[in-house]
């Protein structure tokens, strides 16, 4: 028996119009080399449906789209190891009803634009390119926070752990949290005892005994070693509001 779908409200209707409209529109000012739009597909049957949905639409209007795989979520096996869009793609689309969030992250990992229906109450089109957090791991890996990424021990019995705020070396008690955020004006928002908060442009976990555990968006990665760095990456993540 195939899974049921909750039938789509006003708002919803009115948000794919509303998309539809700034898809034609935005797909007229891209290069002929990247003239595909992507749309990120969901991970549940309802939501692929909707994607289809909305990729039948824009084919209604003479718009080409290509539906893409969601790349893997924080803590999923290959982390931030993705496959590319291909190069005809020039503007990711967000489905109405899917979550935003996983649109976001393609968008920021693959250095994309995002097409976006606007939030409730909000009036008018416009853009705006938001931080994001780029997390070097040991080994060449990366990884990305669109809101927060967090470091806490798995050590039972835990050492001192040596951090570089920009230029500066300060020795925390480990076993604490530590909790990275941005400012929203280029920066890192840092904070740990024993030294508050700081605002930072990079931070280097440089020496730790034994393995900690990297939490991006709430949401637990795994198991990191030292040395790792993090930075604040201005303005990565583009979003347009249909």
């Amino acid at each position: 028996m195939p899974p049921s779908s909750s039938p789509p409200t006003a708002h919803h209707i009115t948000g794919v119009d509303r998309l539809l409209t700034a898809a034609v529109r935005l797909s007229g000012t891209l290069p002929a080399t990247r003239s595909t739009l992507g749309v990120v597909r969901g991970r549940h049957q309802s939501e692929r449906e909707r994607t289809s949905a909305l990729r039948a639409r824009l084919a209604e209007r003479g718009v080409p789209s290509m539906e893409l795989n969601p790349v893997p979520e924080p803590g999923e096996r290959a982390g931030a190891q993705h496959g590319l869009p291909p190069r005809s793609v020039g503007l990711l689309v967000h489905t109405p009803g899917v979550r935003p969030e996983q649109a976001m992250r393609a968008a920021a990992l693959w250095r994309l634009p995002l097409l976006i229906d606007r939030p409730d109450g909000m009036a008018g089109a416009g853009a705006c390119h938001k931080d994001v957090i780029g997390i070097h791991l040991a080994g060449r890996g990366y990884e990305l926070a669109l809101r927060q990424a967090d470091l806490v021990s798995l050590n039972a019995d835990p050492g001192p752990v040596r951090l570089i705020l920009d230029n500066e070396k300060i020795t925390m008690p480990d076993g604490r949290r530590l909790a990275v955020t941005t400012t929203g004006s280029g920066l890192l928002e840092v904070r740990g005892e024993p030294f508050g908060l700081r605002r930072v442009r990079r931070l280097r976990f440089e020496r730790a005994w034994g393995a900690h555990r990297l939490d991006v968006d709430g949401a637990p990665v795994g198991e990191v070693r030292a040395p790792l760095r993090m930075e604040a990456d201005p303005g990565r993540l583009h979003m347009v509001r249909a």
